[in-house]
C-alpha cells in the first residue's frame, strides 16, 4: 500500500502519514447529548460537502488555468489540406495552432473547439486528418474536456482516495475509445490506425484536453478487434482508499468533538 502511494502520488502518502500521526496522538472525548454513531453520520454529512465545495474550486482553478493556456498558444493560418478536411469531414470550427510536431486536441469547457497543429494538417494525408477531425469532434459532442475537468478536480481533491484517480484514467481511456469508434464508422478503422501511429503526442494540449494520442494500449486492441484490456483497482488501491476514507472522517469527527467541547465548556 506504500508502495503504490510512493509511486502514484507521494504528496499524498506525506499528507495522509500526517493525518494518520495526528489521529493517533489526539483523542478528545465524544460529545455529550450525541451517540458515536451519530458523530460518524455528521462527520461522514460534513467530509461530503467539504469534499464538493473543493472539488468545484478545484475544477474552477484548472478551467481558468486551461483557458488561459489555450489563449496563449500561437495560432497559424488554415493550410489547403486542413480546409479540405474540414468540408469532407462536415466538422466546423477548427482551430490551427502554430507548430511543427503533428497533434490535435479537443479543449474548451463550455464551448469545445477542436484544435490541430499547422504540422498535423500539412504532414498528415487527407484521410488520415479526416479520422482525426471525427474522432475529436466525438469529444466535442460528448463534451469531454468538462467531463475531464471535473474527474481531475475530483482526483486532486481526494488524494487520499486512490481509487479517484484510478476512475479518472479509465473514464479518459473509455473517451478516446468511444470517439475511435465515431470514427471508425466514418471512415475505417485502416485510417484511424494510420492517424494514431503518425500522432507523436508532444502538442501544446492543455492537462484537461482530450488529446488524439490517449489511450495507446486500448486503442490499438480496438482497431485490430482484440479483446479490451481489464481495468481493475488494485487491491492495495481499495484498501488505501478506504484507509484514508476512515482517517479523514476521523479526524474531522476528532475536530468537531473538540470545537463541541470548547463552545459547552
Amino acid at each position: 500500500m506504500i508502495v503504490y502511494l510512493w509511486r502514484h502520488n507521494r504528496v499524498g502518502l506525506v499528507v495522509l502519514a500526517g493525518l494518520i500521526g495526528v489521529r493517533l496522538v489526539w483523542h478528545p472525548s465524544v460529545s455529550a447529548g450525541m451517540t458515536m454513531a451519530q458523530c460518524w453520520l455528521v462527520s461522514i454529512a460534513v467530509v461530503a460537502g467539504a469534499s464538493l465545495l473543493a472539488v468545484a474550486a478545484r475544477a474552477t482553478w484548472l478551467g481558468v488555468a486551461a483557458a488561459r493556456s489555450l489563449a496563449a498558444l500561437p495560432r497559424a493560418a488554415e493550410p489547403a489540406g486542413l480546409e479540405g478536411a474540414i468540408r469532407r469531414s462536415g466538422v466546423p470550427g477548427v482551430v490551427c495552432l502554430a507548430g511543427a510536431n503533428p497533434a490535435a486536441f479537443c479543449a474548451g469547457v463550455l464551448r469545445p473547439r477542436l484544435y490541430l497543429t499547422a504540422g498535423a494538417a500539412e504532414a498528415i494525408p487527407a484521410e488520415e486528418l479526416d479520422a482525426i477531425l471525427v474522432h475529436e469532434a466525438a469529444h466535442a459532442r460528448r463534451r469531454d474536456p468538462l467531463r475531464r475537468l471535473m474527474l481531475r478536480a475530483a482526483a486532486d481533491v481526494l488524494f487520499f482516495l486512490p481509487l479517484a484517480g484510478w476512475w479518472f484514467g479509465r473514464q479518459s481511456e473509455r473517451a478516446e475509445l468511444s470517439a475511435d469508434r465515431a470514427a471508425i464508422d466514418r471512415l475505417g478503422a485502416k485510417a484511424v490506425a494510420r492517424a494514431l501511429a503518425r500522432m507523436d503526442g508532444a502538442g501544446p494540449a492543455p492537462a484537461t484536453a482530450a488529446a488524439f494520442h490517449g489511450a495507446a494500449e486500448a486503442r490499438i486492441a480496438q482497431l485490430l478487434g482484440d479483446d479490451l484490456p481489464i481495468r481493475k483497482p488494485s487491491r492495495a488501491g481499495v484498501i488505501f482508499s478506504l484507509t484514508g476514507l476512515v482517517v479523514v472522517v476521523s479526524l474531522v469527527m476528532c475536530v468537531g468533538q473538540a470545537a463541541w467541547a470548547a463552545l459547552t465548556a
